[in-house]
């Protein structure tokens, strides 16, 4: 009796317990595990279990690599993405290809690697938008009509015609002629960067305090006048390099806006590949 009530109470819980753990591990049950993972957004341990698994099924599987790429990009390490989407990308074969392509490009726009962009040349509209941007930040010569004939949907082509247009008449101001304006007449180069408002600022508290300190020293009152003196030479130096630095904030700014034009044509902002696989 006693032998039976110990298999009874040890013997068989014992063997249920390592029946149900050895389901935990198998590979279905790490997959399982990992698209849970995916859907509660827990995207670093998402990843690390779905390449669990694809290591233990030793096996392509196409659509758990692309959500591990899309793990990584999600958590904005884009250089494992574009690792896991190429993979992909490179199979001919694969439903997934020309998404995990797109995929490819815009994670690498992410990184800035126009070098790499470029590499992959482009198969399609789509492709062209992330080759014509990385075209343009290796080199900024302008682009004619005949380089965009390979697009076939002539709205697009219209409308990076127009862009590019826009992009070969933007008025850069030079951040050197904008410093030396400024340093002849203090605050003429902020003028010339159309900051009208800093310039006559600018140009008022240095007469201003040049004024105090020539008063200063009219008065005999040397230490007020050196004092004064320090303050309007600080005031226009700052106005000189900060003309400087208005002109190279200009430039950037400009570009910032032209590519703000592009990111609306970009495919993915159009329509996100991953639309299908996160939830909002």
């Amino acid at each position: 009796m006693k032998k039976f009530l110990i298999f009874v109470y040890i013997i068989i819980p014992v063997y249920i317990f390592a029946q149900s753990s050895d389901s935990l591990f198998t590979p279905k049950a790490i997959k399982d595990f990992g698209d849970y993972l995916f859907e509660q957004k827990d995207y670093l341990r998402a990843a690390m279990e779905l390449e669990r698994y694809l290591y233990m099924i030793s096996e392509d599987d196409d659509s758990t690599l692309f959500k591990i790429g899309l793990c990584h990009q999600l958590r904005r390490r884009y250089d494992f993405a574009v690792k896991a989407f190429l993979q992909i990308g490179n199979k001919n074969s694969s439903n997934l290809n020309s998404t995990s392509r797109r995929a490819v490009f815009y994670n690498l726009s992410k990184l800035e690697k126009w070098e790499e962009i470029k590499s992959l040349g482009y198969k399609n509209n789509e492709e062209f938008v992330f080759y014509y941007l990385a075209d343009v930040m290796l080199d900024a010569v302008p682009k004619d009509r005949e380089y965009f004939q390979s697009i076939h949907e002539d709205s697009l082509k219209d409308q990076l015609l127009e862009l590019e247009n826009y992009r070969q008449n933007l008025k850069k101001k030079s951040p050197l002629l904008a410093s030396t304006l400024s340093a002849l007449i203090p605050g003429l180069g902020k003028v010339y960067i159309n900051r009208t408002g800093d310039a006559l600022f600018s140009f008022t508290m240095i007469n201003l305090a040049a004024l105090v300190s020539y008063k200063a020293f009219e008065s005999t009152l040397y230490i007020s006048g050196v004092i004064t003196s320090g303050i309007t030479l600080s005031f226009y130096l700052g106005t000189v390099y900060g003309s400087y630095i208005g002109a190279k904030l200009h430039n950037q700014q400009i570009y910032h806006d032209w590519r703000e034009r592009l990111e609306k044509l970009n495919p993915v902002n159009k329509e996100p590949y991953w639309r299908l696989w996160v939830s909002e």
